[in-house]
């Protein structure tokens, strides 16, 4: 995916939900069609625009807090995102 496409795919994820966003593995390895080598250009360029949209990212694995419950980011969700003011709306940041 080119750079104009990840931000296009950010862009529809953000106006599903601004406050939280979740990539899955289906949505890019099977929807999208990526290799593995594409997926993980996809998650760090994702990563980093997400960071300057004012989003904390999280990757498979990670623990994080949402509206007060602690999760922990599955092994299908490669990327989890909460905008900034969530997570200090819930008084608890990781």
């Amino acid at each position: 995916m080119t750079a104009k496409e990840i931000t296009i795919f950010l862009n529809n994820k953000i106006k599903q939900d601004e406050k939280f966003i979740k990539i899955t593995y289906f949505e890019l390895r099977v929807k999208e069609n990526l290799s593995q080598e594409e997926t993980e250009q996809f998650i760090e360029t994702a990563k980093l625009k997400l960071k300057n949209f004012n989003y904390k990212v999280f990757l498979s694995g990670d623990k994080y807090w949402y509206n007060g419950n602690s999760y922990i980011v599955q092994t299908n969700e490669l990327l989890i995102a909460i905008k900034i003011q969530e997570i200090n709306g819930a008084g608890k940041e990781n």
